[in-house]
């Protein structure tokens, strides 16, 4: 054999060995799922940190941050393989999406209420009441439907909200003009759909039930930012969540009975920080581990634990 032969030879046994080697290393990474969360997803103890440790697994790759209104289409589109998504968000039947299911009870009850400052309560009395009318208005289903009237048809947030107070008798279709305004009132909202309807619908309440101004700061940003403008003063009332409450701000363990952690926030809020829990608005947009139906079937993945021995086998090839 030649000594140019025997070059080549070994030159293409080198790159065999190189082939071989880059398929097993893309395969390997292939295999693993590729996640995606918002923000506040990857801090809080109701997030990823207490997830992961809670289920006994890590996502292969670092998850990617993904801004709540592009989540659903980078999991449709094949961009991540996991998000972490909201139960009443109406792009998740859009997109044909599944919810594993939290069979180890991590995620704490996420009912939304009217959350307001004492003092806005004691200036003007008559907010309890007009609010209150909401309570056990929405429903899973009804809020999912509202959302995606907004974020699939791109419907706007004030006409969405309005025609559903409508459609429920609580305004009326005359919009009311307010003759003596009796003072000023600030909204706010966290920045992502649910919450803007929810601060429209109670400003649109307000406004059709009383003489009071309505300011709205909606789409502030993420909890803490509306959590600290409520404490300030800056706003006198947003919705927030009793499992946000209860884990993210009072830093409480999980309470999965959802009448006692709505008792628990109520409680603690008021003794805290003087601020006010009204009645809740009926639906519970929990925090869900969400996939592509078409994937989880072929994975046979229906749970979160599924989805943690899923991980934790693959890294043990």
């Amino acid at each position: 054999m030649s000594m140019k032969m025997r070059i080549v030879i070994v030159i293409g046994v080198v790159v065999l060995i190189g082939v071989l080697l880059f398929a097993s290393r893309f395969k390997e990474k292939s295999q693993g799922l590729k996640a995606g969360f918002d923000s506040e997803f990857f801090t809080r103890p109701d997030g990823y940190p207490g997830l992961k440790k809670h289920y006994g697994f890590e996502f292969p790759g670092e998850p990617v941050h993904l801004d709540p209104g592009l989540m659903y289409k980078a999991v449709a589109d094949k961009a991540v393989d996991v998000i972490c998504g909201f139960a009443t968000d109406g792009r998740i039947p859009a997109y044909n999406l599944a919810i594993l299911n939290d069979d180890k009870g991590f995620f704490p009850p996420y009912y939304a209420a009217p959350l307001i400052r004492a003092e806005s309560l004691k200036k003007f009395p008559e907010l309890a009441d007009i609010l209150n009318r909401l309570g056990g208005k929405l429903s899973d289903e009804k809020m999912q439907n509202l959302n995606y009237e907004v974020d699939e048809k791109g419907r706007k947030v004030a006409e969405v909200a309005a025609e559903y107070l409508l459609s429920q008798g609580l305004i009326k279709k005359e919009k009311r003009e307010i003759k003596t305004i009796k003072g000023t009132i600030i909204i706010g909202s966290k920045a992502f759909t649910e919450q803007e309807l929810l601060g429209e619908m109670l400003a649109i309440l307000i406004e059709e039930n009383s003489d009071i101004k309505v300011e709205r700061k909606l789409n502030l940003g993420g909890t803490m930012i509306c959590f600290n403008a409520l404490k300030a003063g800056d706003l006198d009332l947003y919705a927030e969540y009793t499992g946000t409450g209860l884990v993210n701000i009072l830093k409480r363990e999980v309470i999965s009975n959802p009448d006692k952690a709505y008792n628990a926030v109520k409680k603690e809020f008021k003794e805290k920080w003087n601020l006010i829990w009204l009645d809740p608005f009926g639906f519970n947009n929990t925090y869900t581990l969400t996939m592509r139906k078409a994937h989880v079937q072929k994975l046979g993945i229906k749970s979160i634990s599924d989805l943690a021995e899923y991980i934790n086998a693959g890294k043990n090839k």
